[in-house]
């Protein structure tokens, strides 16, 4: 969805033919956008050292839905709908070892987006991500290990101490002849605990 929002929202280059595809592919492959983006590919997989400049094709299906794909060496577009600098890029992205649609193929995306149609467009595109809530920014790196035991240390200390008050409120409330069909659960005592310790 967030990739048709963006489509919705800018001009799409449409190609005459799949030869001016293959064109605007040979255009790609010969930047170099194209060969950091191949290298880094290649760093992760070295299997994909033969696979640098994927072969464009029409599609043997017509479908509005289905406007391109790729089997990480060949890239179809469909005559209806794929013709177009978008789909290409978007199947482009595929074969550079992104398989998927997270965040690694996301951020590659973006990149040629940015290359081959404009800033402009790659800022649209992120906007649209970031509504869907897509990640494209690199993840946050793990905690390193002292790190994460203190942390740990400290979200268990937390846990007993709300044990430790839900505990004394449950008694208070049996002192008091409470029906216990109204005493509060545990995560609704926590809720409650953290509104008052909010005030």
């Amino acid at each position: 969805q967030a990739e048709w929002t963006f489509q919705s929202k800018i001009t799409n280059p449409e190609f005459m033919s799949i030869k001016d595809a293959e064109k605007f592919a040979k255009k790609v492959y010969k930047s170099k956008t194209w060969s950091n983006l191949w290298a880094k590919s290649v760093e992760e997989d070295v299997g994909r050292i033969f696979n640098n400049y994927p072969t464009v094709v029409q599609s043997k299906s017509r479908s509005k839905k289905l406007a391109g794909s790729t089997d990480g060496k060949v890239v179809s577009l469909d005559l209806i709908s794929g013709l177009n600098v978008y789909t290409l890029l978007h199947e482009l992205a595929h074969t550079l070892g992104h398989m998927h649609h997270g965040r690694s193929f996301r951020q590659t995306l973006l990149t040629l987006v940015g290359q081959f149609m404009g800033a402009k467009e790659k800022k649209t595109l992120k906007e649209e991500f970031k509504k869907k809530k897509l990640h494209s920014g690199d993840a946050k790196k793990p905690q390193e290990f002292d790190k994460w035991v203190e942390t740990k240390e400290r979200l268990e200390k937390m846990r007993d101490e709300l044990e430790m008050d839900y505990f004394e409120f449950l008694t208070l409330c049996k002192e008091r002849g409470v029906d216990e069909s109204k005493w509060p659960s545990l995560k609704r005592f926590a809720n409650l605990r953290r509104q008052l310790m909010n005030e």
